[in-house]
């Protein structure tokens, strides 16, 4: 039989491990470090951000890992050098923490980084090779992914076959310029006929289309807008297909690797956008903890055709699970 004093000592023991469990349950005794949440804007060169689904995705798991807080912004103008400069100052006025930039005129952002203008770490995603200014830079190089395309049209093309080459339809990007030009200079060496098309607007695109010779053309489109504009075109009207004997271009929208497999375009250039999402972030959250991720990133490029939907490596890039 347990005495009265057994029992007491029995009582203030259990309520010492009530105490100790409230103490430890609300930080009393074992405080858990706060996390520095840093804010990220992410500055894109377009109004929408359809071409940035699996970017996004990359972007937000890294924000989960690295307790990040990334607003994504697009301009008010597609293509406004202006005024996304003036998006940059109102983010650091704001008081953010770093930038992402994807930058409608490379050089103007970079100026903007030498003259400090920006004074927090800047990200940027481009064409070029990483500059002294730049906190870190994932670069992608778009003259050798349009190269690399031609080289491999020509493989199935004759060389009497035409070739047109379609231009940004809401102004001229970086990016969709050394792509043509890449693909343009692969095509000229090599004896083909190159035609510089520039639509403004739906009816353009089909009158574009009825225009080409009977014979059939290969068209390149130099942006995912101008390549989803013609592939729209052509479904709506099957018998501009006759016209063509391939449709190519860049881009991993949804929408554009729909039209791929159901075989309106031929071929496509695409790169790991997820990949390139998460590490804008890595690079820059990096900076601010002085990490060292490191200065630059190339991202790779493949071609793609519609068999090459279904295979695991491209299937993984193309829809990651989050």
């Amino acid at each position: 039989m347990i005495g009265k004093k057994s029992k007491v000592l029995i009582f203030l023991y259990l309520i010492f491990l009530v105490v100790l469990f409230l103490m430890c349950s609300t930080d009393l005794i074992i405080r858990e470090p706060e996390k520095e949440v840093y804010r990220v804007a992410v500055i894109i060169e377009d109004v929408r951000d359809d071409n940035y689904g699996n970017f996004r995705k990359g972007m937000d798991q890294a924000a989960i890992e690295f307790n990040a807080d990334v607003q994504f912004i697009t301009l008010y103008e597609r293509l406004n050098a202006k005024g996304q400069m003036e998006l940059m100052e109102r983010e650091q006025q704001d008081g953010v923490d770093a930038l992402i930039v994807v930058p409608v005129e490379e050089q103007r952002v970079t100026d903007a980084l030498r003259e400090n203008q920006v004074t927090v770490p800047a990200v940027i995603l481009g064409t070029g090779s990483a500059k002294e200014e730049t906190t870190g830079m994932i670069t992608i190089d778009y003259r050798a992914m349009g190269a690399n395309l031609a080289e491999k049209i020509k493989r199935n093309t004759a060389k009497d076959c035409p070739v047109v080459l379609l231009e940004d339809t809401g102004g001229k990007s970086e990016a969709g310029g050394s792509f043509l030009a890449g693909a343009a200079e692969v095509f000229e060496q090599s004896g083909y006929s190159c035609k510089l098309e520039e639509p403004k607007g739906e009816e353009a695109y089909r009158e574009m289309l009825k225009g080409l010779p009977e014979q059939g053309t290969v068209i390149v489109a130099g942006s995912p807008e101008a390549l989803a504009e013609t592939a729209a075109a052509l479904e709506e009207d099957s018998s501009l297909s006759d016209r063509i004997s391939g449709l190519y271009g860049r881009g991993n929208t949804l929408a554009i690797l729909d039209d791929l497999d159901s075989g309106l375009i031929t071929g496509l250039c695409v790169t790991d956008e997820f990949s390139r999402g998460y590490f804008s972030v890595c690079m820059a959250v990096g900076e601010l903890e002085k990490a060292g991720t490191g200065k630059t990133m190339t991202m790779d490029s493949y071609y793609i055709e519609k068999k090459d939907l279904r295979e695991p490596k491209y299937e993984k890039m193309l829809f990651p699970v989050e």
